[in-house]
This record gives structure tokens, sequence and C-alpha cells, in this order.
């Protein structure tokens, strides 16, 4: 079974994205053009781009796909009207493609999942546009439940291109509710258990190297919240994220982390931030149980042991039995 890793691009990717990029259009036909009219590096990183993924297989970079904003223009507003929503509430799926040697692997929805996961962990309703003639793209989108709110020719569209497509990710689509007790943890993660190995806390310590395989944790507390689910066993399935061989301590080997981008729900207050993932085979100890997950989250003022809390989390990101 091939091992798709995702994770965040890095600068040090562009070189074999373009490549992928020029690959796979003769196929996808996107970009419509190629060559394209400028460099197509900056068709990949755009302006208005919030975050970026790439598929990774072994070594190989495979894929992309990339969260930008949606400006106030006519696109935006098309959006806007089909949704319901002001412009600044939407997130764009942008930029997506998978080259030729990981195509039928499952990385596009990957890729997708986690764009969408990172849209809605801000906030945000996810849509995207795209051009009639990827007639196979579209048949994707339909069947992973987004809706089409109609179609268009905005001002960049050439002559001779067919009409582009918007849609929308309607809100009940794509994600799951979970609730549970918030419980101690071995206070490791933050510092207060005392491990003379960390006595900052292993968060902070990882901080850096997270930044580093561009994993911004700002905002989010140098701590994790133990979520009990109810005595049921939680098993990590198909995360947004994924470093492999991080060195972040010189006390023991490098270790993996998966993460889930999510939201956790107090009341009627909604917090962005990571399911917390420490691979059982790569971590040395201070094991959890099997019905807890971690959290990392913002400050959640007033949230003490025994609260319920619930998650928002992407539909398949973990296994409950």
């Amino acid at each position: 079974m091939v091992s798709v890793i995702i994770r965040p691009r890095l600068e040090s990717d562009l070189p074999q994205l373009v490549e992928q990029l020029r690959a796979q259009q003769p196929v996808s036909e996107y970009p419509l053009r190629w060559p394209l009219p400028l460099p197509p590096e900056q068709f990949i990183v755009r302006d208005t781009e919030l975050v970026a993924f790439v598929a990774q297989i072994d070594d190989r970079v495979v894929g992309h796909v990339s969260v930008t904003r949606v400006s106030d223009d006519p696109d935006g507003a098309f959006w806007s009207r089909g949704t319901g929503r002001p412009i600044q509430a939407l997130g764009c799926l942008s930029v997506l493609f998978v080259g030729p040697e990981a195509a039928g692997l499952g990385v596009g929805g990957r890729l997708m999942d986690t764009a969408v996961a990172e849209i809605r962990a801000r906030g945000l309703t996810p849509v995207l546009d795209v051009t009639q003639s990827r007639s196979s793209a579209t048949a994707v989108y339909r069947h992973r439940g987004w809706r089409f709110l109609g179609h268009s020719r905005p001002d960049w569209l050439p002559d001779w291109a067919p009409d582009v497509q918007f849609f929308a990710l309607p809100d009940d689509i794509g994600r799951i509710l979970l609730s549970g007790t918030v419980v101690r943890g071995h206070g490791v993660a933050s510092g207060t258990g005392r491990d003379a190995r960390h006595p900052g806390g292993t968060i902070a310590a990882q901080t850096p190297h997270f930044t580093s395989r561009g994993v911004d944790l700002a905002g989010l507390e140098p701590a994790t919240i133990n979520l009990s689910l109810d005595a049921a066993t939680v098993q990590m399935v198909r995360p947004t994220i994924t470093l492999a061989g991080l060195a972040w301590t010189d006390q023991h080997d490098a270790e993996t982390f998966s993460l889930v981008r999510c939201s956790a729900l107090n009341g009627d207050q909604r917090f962005g931030g990571y399911l917390y993932w420490p691979h059982p085979e790569t971590k040395p100890d201070h094991f959890q149980p099997d019905s807890v997950i971690e959290l990392l989250m913002p400050r959640i003022t007033g949230l003490t042991y025994g609260d319920r809390l619930t998650v928002d989390l992407p539909a398949g990101a973990i296994r409950i039995s």
C-alpha cells in the first residue's frame, strides 16, 4: 500500500510542483493553456494565498492544493449570492492538481479534505470554481457533496474557453461532531508535570520545529486539552497533515506527528486548532488512554477538568470503535 503524506508546502517544493503541473496539464486541461503566460511558480503561489499543502510519496512531491482569500470582485459576489454569506466569510480551495504518477491513489481527495478542514477551522465556507471542460473534476466535486451554484464567464477567462462553474460545500457535508469530557493529562505537554527532560513543556520545545516544517502554531496554547470520548477507542485514519521524522529533542529519537485541522465548540464560541497525534510507534513514553484525544487550541477561558467540549472534525479523519 502506497503511503501518502500531506504536509505544508515549502519553497523548496516548487521545482517539483512545476514539473508535476506541466506533466498533468495535457490530461486535466488545468491550467487551461500551457505554456502559461506567466512563470508557473506565480500560478502556483497566489497573492491571495492563506496556506498551501503538498502530497508526498516517499521523497517525491506529487500534488498540491492551496487555500486562498476570496476577493471582492464579480467572482466573489457570485459565490456570496450563492451561499448567502459575505465575501469575507468564504475561503477558496485553489490550485489543486496531482501528478500523473499519483493518479488513482486518492491523493486529490486527501488534498481536498485538508483544504476543506483548513477553511472550516478558520470559520469560513469552502468554495471553488472549475471550467466546464474538466468534466471529470466537476463529477468528483458533485460526488463529494459540493453544491453547484451556477456558471459564469469571468473577465480572466479566454474567449475560446468554456464557462466557469462555481461550487460551494454545504455545512453538513464532510464533517462530524464529537463530544467528550476534559480530563487531566500527564502534564508533559504543558510542562506542569515537572519532567526534567522538558521543563518548559514538549509543545513549546516542538513549536519551532513544527514552524520549520510549515506548521504555524502561533495563537495556540503551549499545552494540550485532553478530551476523553466516553470510553471509545480512537484511531488516526486520515490526518490532514503529517510531519515525519521530526528531530525536536536530543533526549530520544525523532518522532512522527499527525495533525487534524479542526475546531472546538464551547457554548456559542468556536476555536480553530488541531487534533494532535504523536505516532505511538515513535513516541517514547507518556501514552494517552485509547479513549483520549489531545487538542492544540487557543486559550478557552473558564474551561476546566470535567467540562464537556465538542470537536468539529473532518469526516473520516479518525475511527472510533
